[in-house]
């Protein structure tokens, strides 16, 4: 819509100038592609994508009336036509004319706006069910009850209420029947909150119960905030468990919106950037052997080209981990039979002669084309290239009953898992469980852009080698 502005404000410019001895015989194509007017060009339509993004256009929790919409897209063209009018008062000479800026901001915002209202309608009228943002309320009273109800009918189709959490501890009984006033399951207590977050895929929290405690309410949010998740609570007068707080609505229901006080450093936004570019660019040249490992496996057993399964990633929080098959269809369900000859100490499961691999999947496990699937969560933000090695979530079952290995988990978790790291590229296979904790603490510890960049050197190497591979 924003390209298209420039074109429907170039045909209003012509119209305006016909029989004017101003008349210049220009085409539109030429004026978007060819002319010098293009650079200024591109940096208002630049412009117009941040100041949606500035007034939260892109956010769909958000953007949930015609009225907001509305509101939000004249606040970002009055921030686009003073940039222009800035730009236009310090340039020697005027870049475009005063028509020409006009007809273009006041354009696009007509095409935004009936855009934007247009697909709000459409997706009032079929909500995409895949899509839901998955919830869970914190509270089983009155309030709790109350605030799934007018989020199931206020809420546009966007939510899907998994159940609700008891703010009392297991300790405490949290099935009692006089507790519970919501019609829904109930899905535990405060004690199972990462569990059932991850059981249950939930990606926003309410807080909606007086008689939550304000301990357990900080640790929900600090939970909360390590994991991803968005966190609202119903404005109670104790207080609030954040101190960044900005109002929020799920549809019209008017909440809290809770969030952590952290601010990426320079150093993760460059790495964050550095990762986009170099997974986009180094894409096209694995296109080939993806494409070709693809129809191989489907070739050879005819089963899903992929495996998702689920890893634990910053925080704690689960995400599907996304893998070339390497081995026969449901082999998870055959571990707990080889587990015997593990041949790895620690938790991890690591076995040199797998019955359960494929040809095929010996082959791409030997060159590591099994992992390229991951480079899909370098983009989802689920992962960086380098990082700890993700774990499978039942491997950590029980960690912290362990003071060291929960020590550990709690360090690595501090930051996304990568594809590669320091234990790839020391040995991988080769090296035993503790060797793993040790390199993954030492990474959490030591870490900088430029280790990165040393650790993804020294990756192709080892898997050229294809040491500890199998």
């Amino acid at each position: 819509m924003v390209v298209l502005g420039v074109v429907v404000a170039a045909a209003l410019w012509h119209t305006w100038l016909q029989g004017s001895p101003m008349q210049i015989d220009v085409s539109v194509t030429t004026l978007m592609f060819t002319h010098s007017w293009l650079p200024p060009g591109l940096l208002l339509a630049a412009f117009w994508l941040f100041c949606l993004w500035a007034e939260s256009l892109y956010d769909p929790l958000r953007m949930i009336s015609s009225v907001k919409i509305m509101q939000a897209l004249v606040r970002a063209a009055v921030g686009v036509l003073v940039l222009a009018i800035i730009v236009q008062f310090f340039a020697s000479n005027r870049v475009y004319s005063r028509f020409l800026l006009v007809a273009y901001v006041a354009s696009t915002l007509l095409m935004l706006g009936l855009w934007r209202v247009a697909f709000l309608r459409l997706q009032s009228r079929f909500p995409m069910t895949d899509a839901k943002t998955k919830v869970v309320v914190i509270g089983t009273g009155q309030g709790a009850r109350l605030v799934a109800d007018r989020m199931g009918r206020h809420g546009g189709g966007l939510y899907e209420l998994v159940g609700f959490v008891s703010t009392q501890s297991r300790a405490q009984g949290i099935f009692a029947a006089s507790a519970v006033d919501v019609a829904g399951p109930v899905l535990g207590g405060i004690d199972d909150f990462k569990e059932i977050v991850n059981n249950h895929d939930v990606r926003m929290v309410i807080l909606a119960s007086r008689s939550l405690r304000r301990d357990h309410a900080l640790r929900i949010a600090t939970l909360a905030g390590e994991m991803g998740l968005r966190v609202l609570q119903t404005p109670f007068t104790w207080g609030l468990v954040s101190a960044r707080v900005e109002p929020a609505a799920v549809g019209e229901l008017e909440l809290v919106q809770l969030g952590a006080l952290e601010y990426p450093s320079a150093g993760e936004q460059i790495k964050r950037a550095f990762d986009i570019i170099a997974v986009l660019s180094g894409g096209i040249f694995v296109l080939p052997i993806v494409l070709v490992t693809c129809i191989l496996i489907k070739l050879e057993d005819g089963g899903p080209i992929l495996y998702a399964g689920k890893r634990s990633g910053r925080g704690g929080r689960a995400f599907p981990f996304f893998k070339f098959r390497s081995m026969i269809v449901d082999a998870d369900k055959l571990r707990a039979q080889l587990q015997a000859q593990n041949e790895s100490d620690g938790r991890l499961f690591k076995m040199t002669n797998d019955p359960r691999i494929t040809r095929v999947g010996r082959f791409i496990r030997k060159w590591s084309i099994d992992e390229l699937p991951q480079l899909l969560n370098v983009l989802r933000g689920d992962m960086n290239l380098v990082g700890p090695r993700p774990l499978p979530m039942a491997d950590l079952v029980g960690i912290e009953q362990d003071a060291e290995y929960a020590y550990w988990f709690q360090q690595r978790s501090r930051v996304c898992p990568g594809i590669t790291g320091l234990w790839q590229v020391s040995g991988r296979s080769s090296l035993g469980f503790q060797d793993m904790v040790e390199l993954d603490v030492q990474y959490v510890q030591n870490w900088s852009l430029l280790l990165d960049i040393q650790i993804l050197l020294k990756t192709f190497p080892a898997v050229v080698a294809r040491r500890g591979a199998h």
